[in-house]
């Protein structure tokens, strides 16, 4: 496995509706949005996908909740982020709560411009979920995995990764979240490679991808419009190399740990910085 790779992200908000106690962000619901501009994010994209590094080839946008734009009626956002980073055959990934799948509306919206934007780059979009004792969206979750496996159109588009936390409680509340899945109608198959093999019985199966064991920063939260910081905790995962961000103020993070001000200056210039430090 190639440690000198380097994954991206963009966070592009703050803002979150919710405010877990474990976060290290300064996410709330009582900020500003603040959501990166659009010519910013296509700009980030280029330039990363642009730089002569060994990269992965996926696309992360984060928060603050990376659903934030739907929730400020700005609801083009996320379909053009998708195409950004779809044009250049990146994969897109959004790291969500998922609490918006309680909303029939925007449930329905938020997941058919995912399917939308994967049909015309011919490139899944991936949802990311935090499913965990901090995220009370058991009802919301089932909701959103519910569209996607029972439709013809969602099914083959939209990817799901459900991320839950090393702790007790939160394996307890993954278990129920299984459980109530199944009362719905579906057939659930937990495996322990990562995989749940959700099952419209007689109709299709779909893969949902889980991972149970992110540790919990436990550090507090921020207390300005940054990351939280704090020595280095198993994330990420140092054996796939770096991971590289820019958020929402123009402040460059690498493993979340190291940070600069990017200063309008290219992608590659920041990143080389920042990889410095790591020597």
């Amino acid at each position: 496995m190639n440690t000198d790779k380097i994954s991206f992200a963009l966070k592009i908000t703050n803002w979150c509706n919710m405010n877990c106690t474990h976060c290290s962000e300064y996410s709330n619901a009582q900020i500003a949005p603040n959501i990166m501009p659009l010519d910013k994010v296509e700009k980030y994209i280029g330039e990363f996908n642009a730089i002569p590094m060994d990269k992965w080839e996926y696309m992360v946008f984060t928060g603050g909740e990376a659903m934030a734009p739907y929730y400020h009626k700005q609801t083009e956002y996320i379909p053009k982020c998708l195409d950004f980073a779809g044009q250049l055959k990146m994969a897109p990934f959004i790291k969500t709560n998922g609490a918006w799948g309680i909303n029939d509306t925007m449930r329905t919206k938020i997941l058919r411009d995912c399917a939308g934007a994967a049909y015309r780059n011919d490139i899944l979009s991936s949802l990311d979920i935090s499913v965990d004792e901090f995220h009370n969206n058991t009802k919301a979750v089932v909701k959103i995995i519910n569209d996607v496996v029972r439709s013809d159109y969602l099914a083959p588009a939209v990817r799901i990764s459900l991320v839950g936390l090393n702790t007790r409680k939160s394996r307890v509340d993954f278990a129920n979240l299984i459980e109530t899945l199944r009362q719905t109608g579906l057939k659930v198959e937990w495996r322990q490679d990562g995989l749940l093999v959700v099952t419209v019985p007689g109709v299709r199966g779909v893969r949902l991808y889980y991972d149970l064991w992110t540790n919990v920063a436990n550090v507090g939260r921020a207390k300005d419009n940054a990351l939280g910081t704090y020595t280095p905790n198993g994330q990420p995962d140092f054996q796939t190399g770096h991971c590289f961000q820019i958020d929402n103020n123009d402040i460059a993070t690498l493993n979340y740990y190291h940070r600069t001000p990017v200063n309008n200056r290219p992608v590659f210039d920041v990143v080389k910085e920042l990889v410095t430090k790591t020597k």
